[in-house]
């Protein structure tokens, strides 16, 4: 049976059920009692999933930030606006610990944006939160919180990264296991330095005699990778869909990195008679001073790329010195 590939790159906006929970500072949530919901929790600081607390009521007593950066105004002003909310909802996401009666502390293994706390926590009834009885206009009337401004490439590694230089700072990891090398598509990551990326999109925009004007996106210091999940020979075997990248110092997850800024890749599978898969892949970006942090704690300077389907971590892949040489990863 023959299949063909055919990669659509889509704006995904985040789509959740209604939320049980309607509000944007989980800040609210901590002391309150809710009610553990069919996501997995996790021991702090390990990616142990846990599914026999569902059902178990407890208390929240703290958050984490997920500390993803803010894009400037002026570059959310010019996304479309499913993906301004999308990241916006990123951006107030934390990961959230809570305690049972029993003394048991888990947290939900990741940070949790509002438009999905819904699948993590109920509120348990009789509990009241300050922010559900505000009106929906009073977002604006907060003033958005100040962050620095995000590191960038400098104006001459610009200009010399659109004349091609740095053009080969990418690598591609494949998944060498025996089973994925049986499928359609190996699961594989690819890394590309933020010169890489510039030199790239001048190079075919060149080709097409359009002129390339870099965002002030694609001008941020910030490592980007791009993972793709198994998929079998044939439309019944299914694919794997990707919906998370994290960076880890080791197996064990001693320092955790999360991305900023995460975009779904729609991947549509066709066989010769018409049957369909939808699948995703997932482009994340890490800023490089974390991605430096990440490889400082990490033994031999060796990082991890972990890649998730959903609560299941797929693969994990080993940054290598070598690798790392052929970014110009220093």
């Amino acid at each position: 049976m023959n299949i063909s590939a055919v990669l659509l790159i889509i704006a995904v906006a985040s789509v959740g059920q209604p939320q049980a929970i309607p509000i944007q500072d989980l800040s609210s949530l901590v002391g309150k009692q809710v009610t553990v919901q069919r996501m997995p929790l996790c021991r702090p600081g390990t990616y142990t999933y846990l599914l026999t607390y569902a059902g178990k009521q407890a208390t929240v007593i703290s958050l984490k930030s997920s500390n993803i950066a803010h894009l400037s105004e002026g570059t959310m002003s010019r996304l479309p606006p499913d993906t301004r909310a999308m990241l916006e909802d990123q951006q107030k996401a934390a990961t959230i610990l809570v305690k049972f009666d029993d003394g048991t502390q888990l947290d939900s293994c990741g940070p949790v944006a509002p438009s999905k706390l819904a699948d993590y926590f109920e509120l348990v009834p009789g509990q009241t939160l300050q922010s559900v009885a505000q009106a929906p206009t009073t977002d604006h009337a907060t003033p958005a919180p100040v962050t620095p401004k995000a590191d960038e490439l400098s104006p001459d590694e610009v200009k010399l990264a659109l004349n091609g230089k740095g053009r080969g700072h990418w690598v591609l990891i494949q998944d060498a296991g025996l089973m994925a090398a049986q499928g359609n598509q190996v699961p594989a990551i690819t890394l590309y330095m933020p010169d890489a990326v510039l030199a790239i999109r001048a190079e075919s925009a060149k080709k097409q005699f359009i002129q390339y004007a870099p965002s002030e996106e694609d001008e941020r210091s910030s490592l980007m990778i791009v993972a793709q999940g198994y998929a079998g020979t044939t439309i019944a075997e299914g694919c794997t869909s990707i919906t998370r990248i994290v960076l880890l110092s080791d197996p064990s997850g001693g320092l955790v990195q999360e991305a900023y800024l995460s975009e779904p890749l729609g991947e549509t599978w066709r066989n010769g008679f018409g049957a369909t898969n939808e699948c995703q892949s997932l482009r994340a970006k890490f800023a490089l001073a974390d991605v430096r942090k990440i490889k400082t704690a990490a033994p031999n300077g060796e990082f991890i790329v972990a890649v998730f389907a959903g609560s299941v971590n797929t693969k994990m892949y080993k940054v290598k010195k070598k690798h790392q040489a052929k970014l110009g990863l220093e």
